[in-house]
């Protein structure tokens, strides 16, 4: 319908939700993955009475300044909203004061939580996840239990996969987990304009990273890859990408065939609703403890050009 003066344009968080369900119904999907937007009790999502199955990834202090609780286990009991009655939920390894305050609410609404353990390595036949940093094994033990849950449920797998997980994952999971990609999330972009006389001479390294945990998540990542990559290339940058801060790396070589006179640049942009004394630090901090001395900073503001 039509929007005006008696009926407003609903909020973002609102209006996002909606648009993707008259989606999903129009293209008649077979499954659809909803992330919480905001908080999780009074989430738009919510509206969704029965899901087939929930998860809850790992908590931190991200989106503080709009949920109602400034302490870990005020955030978990937020996110315990998305729990359904007798509906089975899943969440990862979290600080004890999170996971309680989850297995409270879940006992409260008959709700079997399990904690999936992160993927082993070696369930990927020697391949590596397509978002390959330290944490996405935790994230991807989560999407095997909730995958599975769903296939188990829906009446498409016979077998129980999650108990048969220690030994081997179906062939189609290795392939979603291997070729999995997600822009601004741990990506590396060498730019094309540089010229083909010099090729891989500036590099951006870019992570949507928003929150005091996953800056050091971002670093660690930074650090590593800057380390495996070998093109002769330098240059760092953490960047608001999707309404996120975010992490961009360059490295430049001035001499083609050397690998010295590298310079890491930062570039860093903070929404207006975050702290940067809160993140930039973390950021820093981080690089150091891995032995990444950035050279430059360029601090830029959420300006759409």
């Amino acid at each position: 319908g039509n929007t005006g003066d008696e009926i407003p344009m609903p909020t973002y968080f609102r209006f996002l939700p909606l648009l993707a369900f008259k989606i999903f119904a129009a293209e008649q999907v077979d499954v659809a993955i909803m992330e919480v937007g905001l908080s999780g009790k009074f989430d738009a999502t919510n509206v969704v009475q029965t899901p087939t199955v929930c998860g809850i990834s790992s908590l931190g202090y991200d989106h503080m300044e709009i949920l109602a609780g400034n302490t870990l286990g005020e955030i978990a009991g937020e996110k315990a909203g998305i729990f359904k009655l007798g509906v089975p939920a899943f969440t990862v390894p979290q600080p004890d004061e999170a996971m309680c305050v989850l297995e409270e609410k879940a006992s409260q609404l008959d709700v079997h939580l399990q904690v999936a353990a992160p993927l082993d390595i070696n369930l990927l036949n020697g391949l590596h996840l397509g978002l390959d940093s330290e944490h996405q094994y935790i994230n991807a033990g989560l999407a095997v239990a909730l995958s599975s849950t769903w296939l188990q449920r829906t009446g498409h797998l016979e077998v129980n996969y999650l108990l048969q997980q220690t030994t081997s994952l179906p062939e189609q999971f290795i392939k979603g987990l291997t070729t999995a990609a997600l822009q601004g999330r741990a990506q590396v972009v060498p730019d094309q304009l540089m010229g083909i006389e010099s090729p891989g001479n500036l590099v951006f390294y870019l992570d949507g990273a928003h929150s005091p945990e996953s800056m050091e998540v971002c670093a660690k990542w930074f650090s590593l890859a800057i380390k495996d990559y070998h093109e002769p290339i330098s240059f760092s940058n953490l960047v608001d990408d999707y309404k996120r801060a975010s992490l961009e790396s360059v490295r430049m070589d001035h001499h083609e065939t050397s690998k010295k006179n590298l310079t890491q640049i930062l570039l860093f942009n903070c929404m207006s609703v975050r702290d940067p004394q809160l993140l930039l630090p973390r950021l820093m901090n981080a690089c150091a403890s891995h032995g990444v001395q950035l050279k430059k900073a360029l601090f830029v503001p959420s300006i759409s050009m």
